[in-house]
């Protein structure tokens, strides 16, 4: 059941625009900061709330593209020491996340594999039927931690079994499963490869044994999604809130509402209101005409798996652009291309570019450019999609080659 809503006479009304600029800017799209830090990078990954991981890197690996987007050229050494080093940052189930928000993971650790799913209670009754692997990755561990997959003996019973890359790779499992768990947890990288480790030499005690009472940290957790999101529906915050949250989320939502925290509000477009049970921080409500008002935006490349676009019905909803994977789609068959990168221009998504980097050569070659029906590339759009390729040619250490392509 929904929380309850309001009457439509009841519910402010926000612009569509306003809406999209809402979403940029809690993304921190709107603006680069003056200094991209060690600071900065740890403010962005707090108020986005993860970085996704992903293996493509036709340009760079998603994460840092994420980070590129909102900071411009940041130093990828600091990002990894505030990982692997300082602790202020977490890897886990591909993602990044802010170790402050560790309390949140660990109650969805604590109940990995208690849920009431098929996958859950598979990985359970694997879990038990082999005893002896467990011990094994452990003890090993703890002996010589930290260590890469590669490490450990296959000491199965019973072999995991699927129809996917998952298939027989019973230590690779087993670890993906103490990780969720959070009994281990990566530790680091070398050539590419993960560094498992036991949970309590990865990060600090006294986050690993922080707890709270699950009431107020969903409540606190639902707020926070929603500021990240800006203006999101009951459905979108659903799909951002870790899995302990989501069946009680209706009521969180309510208990919200009643303490003032957030408001229900109808987001209108030229065609009416858009679908959905829309809700906003009360906050980001009273700054929302500033918003308009202030507002200069900028032009920059987002990954396609950049957090303000990874809920493609959402993206839809929002800016009008219905966003494709075409990575595992047959060359022949791309339209747009290997790995798009769509174009944010002020609150608008205006275009996708086809960029792939030679690193062989440090070239950043753009293959192909499609630009959004009624987008023009005048002189003023060229300068700055431009320089905004130049930009990231310079973030991944190499150069453009001009000029760009002909719209398509």
């Amino acid at each position: 059941m929904e929380s309850r809503s309001v009457s439509a006479r009841e519910r402010p009304v926000i612009t569509l625009r306003t809406a999209r600029r809402l979403a940029v800017r809690a993304q921190g799209l709107d603006r680069v900061p003056k200094r991209a830090d060690a600071s900065a990078i740890h403010r962005t990954v707090q108020r986005i709330r993860w970085l996704q991981l992903d293996p493509t890197s036709a340009v760079a690996p998603s994460h840092l593209l994420v980070l590129w987007s909102r900071l411009g050229r940041y130093d990828v050494a600091t990002l990894e020491r505030a990982i692997w080093k300082e602790h202020r940052l977490f890897e886990h189930r591909a993602f990044i996340y802010p170790t402050t928000d560790l309390p949140l993971y660990r109650e969805s650790m604590r109940t990995f594999l208690h849920r009431p799913t098929g996958r859950a209670i598979r990985a359970r009754a694997w879990v038990a039927a082999n005893p002896a692997l467990r011990r094994h990755v452990i003890d090993r561990l703890r002996r010589d931690g930290p260590l890469p997959t590669s490490a450990f003996e296959d000491r199965s019973v019973i072999g995991w079994h699927s129809s996917g890359w998952t298939h027989e790779r019973n230590p690779s499992q087993m670890l993906e499963i103490l990780s969720g768990t959070g009994r281990v947890l990566v530790a680091g990288r070398a050539k590419g490869q993960r560094l498992w480790d036991l949970a309590e030499r990865v990060l600090p005690a006294t986050a690993l044994d922080t707890r709270a009472e699950t009431g107020p940290l969903a409540a606190n957790a639902a707020a926070e999604a929603l500021r990240a999101l800006g203006i999101a529906t009951r459905d979108q915050i659903r799909d951002v809130v870790t899995y302990w949250m989501r069946r009680d989320l209706d009521a969180t939502l309510a208990a919200l509402v009643q303490a003032g925290r957030i408001s229900e509000v109808e987001v209108r477009g030229e065609d009416g209101p858009l679908p959905g049970q829309w809700f906003i921080r009360v906050a980001d409500l009273r700054t929302a005409r500033a918003v308009d008002r202030r507002w200069r935006g900028r032009t920059t490349l987002l990954s396609p798996f950049d957090n303000l676009i990874r809920d493609r019905v959402r993206t839809q909803a929002l800016f009008g652009m219905r966003v494709v994977l075409e990575i595992y789609t047959p060359e022949a068959k791309r339209r747009w291309g290997y790995f798009v990168m769509p174009v944010l221009r002020g609150d608008a998504l205006v275009g996708r570019v086809d960029p792939r980097f030679d690193r062989a050569r440090g070239v950043l070659e753009v293959r192909a450019l499609h630009l959004e029906p009624g987008v023009r590339l005048d002189p003023a759009f060229r300068r700055d999609l431009t320089a905004a390729l130049r930009d990231l040619a310079r973030f991944l250490g190499g150069t453009l080659r001009t000029p760009l392509p002909a719209p398509r």
